[in-house]
């Protein structure tokens, strides 16, 4: 509920800081400049100029949104891939059986209760990965290269399960990456620069309900665009914070959510 209370109030102070971005662009625009007349055809300049600021502008905010939307599922889905892979090893040293059984399931447990508890807090505040996190996933590809298999079957359990736990690595660096991999000042300058540039060529039409209803429609859609574009910048953080949901089910449920101490 936390989330959704600070979501919302993301969301209106974009919508809110949007429509007056182009409202006071609009009036100060009127105060500077002349009206013009329809001799001097002012208003079919103004069109065309709104027309082709409105044509890059909305190709700008196009091409981020879509950007920031594709990074956004794509650590999502490395989320879901890294909870496969944590639950294949589980399985697989069970199938392999021997003593190293109970060591590699208890630090993979370790491990996601590492992830949720600690990491999740620290990407969350742009630190990093947790290096407790990876001592526990370090634990684990240890034991894994100590097995000594003596039948086809052990073999190939045991190649299977290193190319798991490597996969949990590289995810583990994709999901890093999608917290230091964020946009700058170099798209908020000109998709706020557009706002106010797409609002002066209207300067000469007069400030009725109707234009002004009008103007504060291009704000209000732009600040919901713009609030999107920011919640998926950042996956780790509110407002589009990914919970870590496909690691608390697995650890509660397959893992039966008992995590041994160290």
């Amino acid at each position: 509920m936390s989330n959704l209370l600070i979501s919302g109030a993301y969301g209106l102070a974009f919508v809110a800081g949007a429509t007056a971005i182009v409202l006071a662009s609009y009036f100060l625009a009127r105060r500077l400049l002349p009206e013009g007349t329809e001799s001097d055809r002012t208003h079919d300049v103004a069109g065309s100029v709104a027309f082709r600021i409105a044509a890059l502008h909305g190709l700008i905010l196009g091409l981020v949104y879509a950007q920031e939307l594709s990074d956004y599922k794509d650590v999502r889905s490395a989320l879901t891939e890294e909870a496969i892979a944590v639950t294949d090893v589980y399985n697989d040293i069970r199938r392999y059986g021997g003593g190293e059984v109970d060591p590699v399931q208890d630090g993979l447990k370790r491990y996601l209760s590492t992830v949720i508890d600690v990491e999740w807090g620290m990407l969350g505040r742009s630190e990093g990965l947790s290096p407790q996190a990876w001592a526990e996933w370090e634990g684990v590809y240890e034991r894994l290269l100590n097995l000594q298999p003596t039948t086809n079957r052990e073999r190939w359990l045991g190649d299977r399960m290193l190319g798991r736990i490597t996969d949990v690595a590289k995810l583990r660096e994709a999901r890093e990456a999608g917290v230091f991999g964020r946009f700058s000042g170099l798209f908020w300058a000109p998709a706020i620069a557009g706002l106010a540039l797409l609002s002066v060529p209207f300067h000469v039409y007069r400030p009725t309900r109707g234009h002004l209803v009008l103007l504060s429609t291009f704000g209000i859609y732009s600040g919901v665009v713009l609030f999107f574009i920011y919640a998926f910048s950042d996956p780790f953080r509110p407002p589009g914070r990914l919970e870590p949901v496909a690691f608390e089910r697995l650890l509660s449920g397959d893992l039966d959510g008992k995590v041994p101490s160290q």
